[in-house]
């Protein structure tokens, strides 16, 4: 029982990775054809020279001021930082803390890699963690590409491009 627990711990906390650069794979197509459109092969280059080399933070943070810049309701871009930051605080406990097991009752946990822990910082992976940060990686996939999708057609109106 214990090994069948700590392998769905194990799966779980992939998936969790996987819902985390999900959205950074959607922040980079999106910031890539913001400043690249329309896309071309310097799309993919301005991906892999510059964005590549940014961290999740500064990911959010360019969508953030490009969505400020183009006037996005600040309500939504708020409910989408919101969600995808729920994604990203969860990753990173995966990434970076350790995995632990204190009581075989109570399962694999993870514990912020410190000298000094408390109970507060122990980070259960449940079924019930896992649905909401799932329900949060799609809700920001989509607003991500519905406001891409909004940009996109506001720029055509603008400057009169057809596709």
């Amino acid at each position: 029982m214990q090994d069948d627990e700590h392998q769905m711990f194990l799966r779980n906390c992939g998936h969790i990775l996987i819902m985390g650069l999900g959205i950074e794979t959607h922040l980079d197509f999106f910031i890539s054809n913001y400043f690249c459109s329309p896309q071309s092969y310097k799309t993919f280059r301005f991906q892999d020279l510059i964005l590549i080399n940014l961290n999740f933070g500064r990911k959010i943070e360019i969508f953030k001021e490009i969505c400020i810049s183009e006037k996005i309701n600040k309500e939504r871009i708020g409910k989408v930082l919101k969600a995808i930051k729920e994604v990203q605080i969860i990753r990173n406990r995966v990434a970076h803390d350790q995995a632990f097991v204190s009581d075989p009752k109570e399962g694999t946990k993870l514990q912020k890699r410190k000298s000094v822990t408390y109970k507060k910082d122990e980070l259960k992976i449940t079924d019930e963690l896992i649905k909401n940060l799932d329900e949060n990686r799609l809700f920001s996939i989509q607003e991500i590409s519905q406001i891409h999708l909004e940009l996109n057609n506001l720029s055509k109106q603008l400057n009169g491009d057809e596709w």
